[in-house]
């Protein structure tokens, strides 16, 4: 058998995962090599509660080198500027181009801050450790001069269930400074009815949602467009204003510069049209998996709603097309494994509450769909990010 250049684009919950798994299948039979901007791991999980003082960057992120260093994997750091699939290779900024005979994309979104006028500078995002860290800063100024908050998804998000959490966190610390009456809090989000999540919903998360609204007087506007956002607050395409000191909108994502500087690999938006295998449809010899792959939403909504691809599915379809192309290799039958029908796992955090949410699939129709409100959800987040970390700091996925 020749050997093969196994080439992995990024190296977070997608590339990390898929190359592990990858030289775990292959050993010394063939070269895995990794190629991404950056040498942390980051779990964006925890990027909730990083604004607010209750995570430093040591927390929530490791060096991957030591691990590929000790699996015998090759790890290139450098920025990807286009793929070329044509040519069975992807070109690098500063490394030059980097030759594969198979290649597994898993580099996560480009955030658009640009679609909405004023995004970028009057709001902040958990989108990465450092829009993290600018929220962080921006919550001090805000503690100094307190006033209302608007915390939301844009129309075209994915993200709603970091935006939930980030909101009832928000509204816990706002009750620690006791800011409760200076700091009322608005809800703005493209979803039709509260966690509708841009899966259709599940189970009764969206009683349980309302009910804390309710509880916490959090104000809500749903199938909400927004116009702009300023210094002073934000406007809604209804002609609504709404003032705000400390704003927090999660934007709506497109696939990665590289994807779309590269003609027919992606569609319109940047992602990476695949079947159930993972595999391109055109190019046989690339996959993908996690954010970087389009999924089409599974209801139209009034306001466009992504869907979002979580770190469970995105491992999912990282070990799906890691088996796939050892499959190919090999000359063996493909697994098909497709999105909707993967089972769903997720906790929710308010702050020192939260809700445990599980489902045979992650689209409609399930047959078993649970959520487990309460504290113990909070306490399960905290032990499930310190299982994860270390679990991943030692190489296992």
């Amino acid at each position: 058998m020749d050997r093969k250049r196994l080439v992995i684009a990024g190296t977070n919950f997608a590339g990390y995962t898929a190359a592990l798994e990858l030289k775990e299948l292959v050993g010394d039979n063939h070269d895995v090599i990794v190629v991404a901007n950056t040498h942390k791991f980051v779990f964006f999980p925890s990027l909730i509660w990083y604004p607010f003082g209750r995570r430093e960057e040591k927390d929530v992120t490791f060096d991957v080198r030591p691990v590929y260093e000790a699996h015998g994997i090759d790890f290139v750091e450098a920025e990807i500027e286009r793929f070329d699939p044509p040519n069975n290779q992807l070109i690098t900024r500063d490394r030059g181009p980097v030759a594969y005979d198979y290649l597994l994309i898993g580099t996560g979104p480009k955030v658009d801050y640009d679609y909405i006028p004023g995004l970028r500078e009057h709001s902040y995002s958990i989108v990465g450790l450092a829009a993290a860290e600018r929220a962080r800063e921006g919550w001090q100024t805000f503690l100094a001069s307190p006033g209302p908050i608007v915390v939301g998804s844009a129309q075209g998000a994915a993200c709603f269930g970091a935006a939930y959490e980030f909101l009832f966190n928000t509204r816990y610390h706002v009750g620690k400074h006791h800011l409760v009456e200076k700091a009322p809090i608005t809800y703005v989000t493209a979803e039709p009815f509260p966690a509708h999540f841009g899966i259709g919903g599940f189970g009764n998360a969206q009683k349980l949602c309302e009910w804390l609204f309710h509880r916490y007087h959090i104000h809500s506007r749903l199938n909400a467009e927004i116009d702009s956002v300023t210094a002073e607050g934000v406007h809604l395409k209804d002609g609504e204003f709404l003032p705000s000191k400390f704003t927090m909108i999660m934007p709506r994502f497109l696939g990665i510069d590289a994807v779309r500087n590269a003609p027919g690999l992606g569609n319109a938006s940047g992602f990476i049209e695949v079947g159930d295998t993972y595999q391109h449809p055109v190019y046989k010899n690339v996959f993908a998996a996690g954010v970087a792959v389009h999924v089409k939403p599974p209801e139209p909504t009034t306001v466009p709603c992504g869907v979002p691809k979580t770190g469970w599915p995105t491992e999912q379809m990282a070990k799906t097309a890691v088996r796939n192309i050892v499959a190919d290799i090999k000359g063996l039958p493909f697994k098909s494994e497709p999105f909707g029908e993967m089972a769903s796992y997720c906790i929710m955090d308010t702050g020192n509450m939260g809700m445990i949410i599980a489902g045979d699939h992650v689209l409609k129709p399930r047959e078993h769909e649970f959520i487990i409100p309460g504290p113990e959800a909070h306490w399960a987040k905290l032990a499930f990010e310190k299982y994860f970390l270390w679990t991943r700091r030692h190489a296992h996925v």
